[in-house]
């Protein structure tokens, strides 16, 4: 009785999270910083799959650097679109004009993969800093559902 109950409550905290999340509306930026041989992207607000995770690469060829955002999955796609929040800092870089794009891919789960610019941006670089990149990514979808009673991942796999 008490498991059948558990189950019933993680079912409708996971309808209620999947409601959120399907109805969520992305409104899409990016900013970037620039200082001391250094380059800040902040990809605000992305929509993505819920149940993806960002794998973000950063290829540089000289002054064209480009940010993708490959959307990636360890157990399958969930059934609601929801809003990612990601940041690049790539440091290092010689002093110049450098072209920044943003891509964001998509799975078609066919072996082939959709890319969209989120945009393209001329920065100028001054300076010098020790080399590095850093990337990272936050889904910015806000759940009702505590920690202690199940994790984001189990919620994603009763999910699907």
């Amino acid at each position: 009785m008490m498991r059948s109950s558990a189950v019933i409550v993680l079912a409708v905290i996971l309808v209620a999270i999947a409601s959120i999340a399907s109805a969520q509306e992305c409104e899409e930026s990016v900013h970037i910083d620039v200082y001391d041989g250094t380059i800040e992207i902040h990809h605000i607000q992305a929509r993505y799959n819920c149940c993806a995770w960002l794998d973000i690469e950063v290829v540089q060829d000289g002054y064209t650097i480009d940010v993708i955002e490959w959307e990636r999955f360890e157990a399958g796609p969930c059934y609601c679109l929801c809003c990612f929040d990601s940041e690049v800092t790539i440091a290092g870089l010689d002093p110049g004009d450098y072209t920044v794009t943003v891509w964001k891919t998509y799975n078609n789960f066919d072996g082939s993969w959709e890319f969209i610019s989120a945009g393209t941006w001329t920065v100028r670089v001054e300076g010098n800093a020790q080399p590095s990149v850093i990337a990272s990514y936050v889904p910015c979808a806000e759940t009702g559902a505590p920690e202690t009673v199940a994790s984001w991942g189990v919620i994603k796999a009763l999910y699907e």
